[in-house]
Parts: C-alpha cells; sequence; structure tokens
C-alpha cells in the first residue's frame, strides 16, 4: 500500500486495485493535491465521515465523472450532483466496489470507517474521538468516554494494517487518550495521526510512548509513505 497524508484528516490510500481518499480538504484550494489522472485504470473512491467542512470538501463533486462516493447520510450534497454516492448510516456494514465497509457513530457528526479492501483493513476515525476537554463539566467528559469506548469495542478482534486517528493538542494532556485506547483495545500496524491543526509535532510526541514505529511521523502535507 501506499498512503499519502493530504491535510488535516485528509489522506489517500492506493492498494492494488483501489484509490482511497478519506476526508478530503483542501482550505479552498491551498492543499489541492489529488488528479484522478494521476490514476488511471484503479476505481477511485471519496469517503465523507461528515458534513464539517475541514472533513467534506465541495471540491471532490468535481470529479464525479470518474470516482464514487461513500458518504455520511447527514452530509447534504448539490441538487444537481449526478455521481455515484453510497449513503451510509452508524452501526451498519455494506458491499461497495468489491470492499466491505462497517460504520461507527461518531460522538461529534456523522461516522467513523472501517474498510476491508484488496485484502487489507483501514479503520478511518473521522471525528470519532475521546474529546476530553479540560474546561468541560465531568458529566460531558464521563459520557465522551463511554461513547468513545463503546465504538471502539464494537471492532475489538480486527486486525488493522492503517489507522488513522485524532490527536488534537486543543485537547492539552488528553491528546493521547484515543490513541492509547484505540491502541490498548485493537491495534494497527501503523497508526497515522490526524486532525491536529497544523502541530506536526504531535506525531513525534506519540512516538515517544510505548508504540515503536507503528507511530507514523508525518512532517508535511502532501507527504507519502510506502508499506
Amino acid at each position: 500500500m501506499n498512503v499519502t497524508y493530504l491535510n488535516h484528516s485528509g489522506f489517500l490510500v492506493e492498494t492494488q486495485n483501489k484509490v482511497l481518499v478519506f476526508d478530503y480538504y483542501s482550505q479552498g484550494g491551498r492543499f489541492d493535491y489529488f488528479n484522478p489522472e494521476n490514476y488511471q485504470g484503479k476505481d477511485i473512491v471519496f469517503f465523507v465521515s461528515h458534513s464539517h467542512n475541514d472533513h467534506f470538501d465541495a471540491k471532490i463533486l468535481d470529479w464525479a465523472k470518474t470516482v464514487s462516493y461513500v458518504i455520511s447520510d447527514e452530509t447534504s450534497l448539490t441538487s444537481d450532483f449526478q455521481g455515484e454516492g453510497l449513503y451510509v448510516k452508524p452501526h451498519a456494514t455494506y458491499e461497495f466496489h468489491g470492499m466491505q465497509i462497517e460504520t461507527l457513530l461518531s460522538n461529534d457528526e456523522g461516522v467513523a470507517f472501517a474498510v476491508e479492501v484488496d485484502g487489507k483493513m483501514i479503520y478511518h476515525a473521522g471525528d470519532l474521538n475521546w474529546w476530553h476537554w479540560n474546561g468541560e463539566g465531568k458529566e460531558f467528559n464521563d459520557e465522551i468516554a463511554k461513547s468513545y469506548k463503546g465504538e471502539i469495542q464494537k471492532i475489538k478482534g480486527k486486525k488493522f494494517d492503517l489507522a488513522f486517528i485524532p490527536a488534537d493538542l486543543r485537547l492539552e494532556d488528553k491528546y493521547c487518550w484515543a490513541t492509547d485506547y484505540f491502541m490498548q483495545e485493537v491495534g494497527a500496524a501503523a497508526v497515522f495521526p490526524m486532525h491536529f491543526w497544523g502541530r506536526f509535532d504531535v506525531c513525534g510526541m506519540l512516538k515517544e510512548k510505548n508504540y515503536g514505529d507503528k507511530i507514523q511521523n508525518i512532517t508535511k502535507e502532501n507527504q507519502k509513505f510506502e508499506f
């Protein structure tokens, strides 16, 4: 597999037969790194975890003639959209373009994805995260903890090759809790931090924990990784 970090929570995963693009976000064209012509002969599928504009960029609809879409059902497309799209709900399993797609319920908006494709397993969290804010009350933070743990337990036992997990330093010392719990309960061969708002140093912070080389060191947009 080849993985490209695009921007924010956006990643491109190229497998033997597919190109999967998760939560594309170009910031108005500032990080517009995708060109479908670079992947001729492969099936290109965009995944949209939810409607927040840092996860759903309307730019992706420009390629509707050559790609297909897996979209959280709370995301509204333009009325003239004529592409091929699969709208997904939380806690469901779908077959689409030779992939098996399982969805989790985000504790923010939309869904998280567990995708089996070309013999590989991929987890993309979207905005499913352990959103523990130090300034919030105990009731809110306890409910977030409960919801996050409950969703991760639904995929326990799966063997993931890749996992894309939020590591948001706005959560201060709790930025790592989502990764910690995922790695403790599920695990993955390679983990990509995301949703870190340009704070690339969070990758080094996670690498210093007990994950060895599983944490991938992202240092720039459009960075490529080979597996």
